[in-house]
């Protein structure tokens, strides 16, 4: 608690939502005649958009995004890198890759990228659709790009079968992702 005290208001706003939506209800009844009020200065409140913790939480599990690990480490710099690096997709649509060695948190860092309510609002405003790949046998590959156009195609009137191969689904999803999905 000291160590958040020293933080900033947010600090003290995400340990209580983390207490509240991990189980700890208590720990947070305890906190809660303590939270600091939301600034109204340039940021837009929960009513205007998508902002809250709860609907923030839904739209990254709806779209697959790996929730935060048991044990989590921040690495602010590493992820403001990811951030800028979205946040240019506005101006110029295409795909950030993040590579590096296994197990050095690569997925940690996007998706906890992915967690600020703002870039979401801004630049992903019809959510985000996030697949792990990796070392994938073939069978394992198409059953991932059926999954994926499935999810991208769900607000489609047409009813249209899972693509039968690799090369199907991927001319599925060029298609989808240049004429309905662009960003």
């Amino acid at each position: 608690i000291n160590i958040i005290l020293t933080k900033d208001n947010n600090s003290y706003r995400s340990f209580y939502n983390a207490l509240l939506h991990e189980g700890y209800r208590d720990l947070a009844a305890l906190l809660q005649d303590g939270i600091p009020a939301v600034s109204s200065g340039n940021r837009k409140s929960s009513m205007d958009g998508m902002t809250s913790y709860g609907q923030l939480k839904t739209i990254l599990c709806e779209g697959g995004v790996p929730q935060r690990p048991v044990v989590f480490v921040t690495r602010p710099k590493l992820v403001d890198a990811i951030k800028k690096k979205l946040y240019c997709l506005g101006s110029d649509p295409g795909w950030v890759t993040v590579y590096g060695m296994a197990g050095c948190g690569k997925t940690v860092l996007t998706a906890e990228a992915l967690r600020d309510p703002q870039l979401l609002e801004d630049y992903f405003p019809g959510g985000v659709h996030w697949i792990s790949v990796g070392k994938q046998d073939k069978a394992g590959l198409l059953i991932k790009l059926q999954n994926l156009c499935s999810r991208l195609e769900h607000e489609s009137t047409l009813s249209q079968r899972p693509p039968l191969n690799i090369e199907e689904a991927k001319d599925r999803l060029r298609l989808l992702m240049l004429r309905k999905y662009p960003r």
